[in-house]
């Protein structure tokens, strides 16, 4: 099968959950298929043996109009030179320009929804002056032109597959729910934990409590970090390493110091992949405290393929990964004390929690990306069908 896949930027160049997601299903697609991505980052040339192509390679600064007209022209370009089975876009924007007619009749779109862009810039508080209330309607105008051309949609959770239907208006039967996956060959048990505990300064008595997210409102990090006050007061051999970069870090480094604990909590800002499978192994738990629009949790698989017990708020993605697992990883709510109450718990031993082997168990039952692939294979296969019957008709 021939694809033209498009993302939004590269994994490497800027880090975040769909360009992890879409810089690995590129490689695990691409060992079934024949699969051309674009994206754009920044003005380096992307260090990959995959297919992809940077539209902003070279240019130093490239604006938003001229990114998206570029994906245009190169989409164009492409599909008037091959002969492509599916349009596979995952970012709205850089779709929006690619009308049906640059499509040829018999390619079908299957849109891979990440996540609503409008209502993002609304939950980072984004819309209290005109400015900011005007983008967020024009990126809610471009979703919407976007999504109304698509035949198909694929989804990382069942919350995602709502929002789908209830603010963008897709009929329900278009959109099938693919669980994101990790690469369980990366991100796995280590047999050496107390080593490199050692190495990240975490003493054998210690509880090591780890968290990596984008430093944003929406991900809940504040609420951690002031939750972290009651734990300590009881347990004060707990450590939480906050790993991750965003606009929030200056914010959340006061709030430490407001809250008196520079001594227990460290931001370790953005990790490596080799260092970030360190910190997930090592950790005693992963935090997830997710105030809103968690799509799927990518951090969350990624914790638990490692042996890595996460907690999490029961919210969206994050929601439907734990819930299945186990009732007692999931807060009752994103507040402190919500926060503090579970993890007090658990370290007092009064709720238990899986161990490492039913975490690592969990995910190679559930989250793989030989599922991922062959379910998005026959997606497409649907959508090709369909797309045909209608031309025959």
């Amino acid at each position: 099968m021939k694809i033209l896949s498009t993302g939004m930027g590269w994994f490497d160049h800027v880090p975040g959950g769909l360009n992890r997601y879409f810089a690995d299903y590129l490689n695990v697609m691409s060992r079934v298929h024949d699969i051309e991505a674009i994206v754009t980052t920044d003005s380096r040339k992307i260090e990959t043996q995959l297919n992809v192509s940077n539209v902003t390679e070279g240019d130093s600064n490239p604006s938003i109009i001229n990114r998206t007209q570029s994906f245009r022209k190169l989409v164009q370009k492409k599909m008037s030179k091959n002969n492509y089975d599916v349009f596979n876009p995952h970012f709205a924007l850089y779709s929006s320009l690619v009308t049906r007619g640059i499509l040829p009749k018999h390619v079908p779109i299957v849109t891979h929804f990440h996540g609503p862009w409008a209502q993002e810039g609304i939950a980072e508080d984004k819309h209290k002056n005109i400015i900011d209330r005007i983008k967020n309607e024009s990126k809610e105008m471009v979703e919407n032109i976007a999504y109304k051309r698509s035949d198909k949609f694929i989804v990382l959770s069942s919350y995602f597959q709502e929002i789908l239907c209830n603010d963008y208006n897709i009929d329900k039967e278009k959109i099938y729910i693919v669980p994101g996956a990790v690469d369980t060959e990366v991100f796995k048990p280590s047999t050496k934990r107390n080593i490199l505990r050692q190495k990240l300064g975490i003493l054998e008595d210690q509880t090591f409590i780890f968290c990596a997210r984008r430093l944003m409102r929406r991900m809940g990090i504040g609420n951690l970090i002031q939750a972290m006050k009651d734990v300590i007061n009881q347990f004060p051999d707990t450590r939480l390493f906050i790993a991750g970069q965003g606009p929030l870090e200056a914010e959340l480094k006061s709030l430490i110091k407001e809250c008196g604990l520079e001594d227990y909590v460290s931001m370790v800002g953005r990790l490596s992949d080799e260092d970030l499978v360190s910190y997930y192994q090592a950790a005693d738990f992963s935090i997830v405290p997710t105030v809103t629009l968690e799509g799927f949790g990518l951090v969350t698989v990624e914790s638990l393929a490692c042996g890595t017990p996460v907690l999490g708020t029961p919210y969206g993605g994050t929601k439907e990964i734990l819930e299945s697992f186990d009732r007692n990883l999931l807060f009752n709510d994103s507040s402190p004390e919500s926060i503090s109450t579970k993890l007090i718990s658990i370290l007092n031993k009064e709720t238990t929690i899986p161990n490492r082997e039913e975490c690592r168990k969990y995910v190679m039952d559930n989250y793989t990306w030989k599922h991922v692939e062959t379910s998005v294979t026959n997606i497409f296969k649907i959508a090709i069908k369909e797309k045909m019957d209608m031309i025959k008709k």
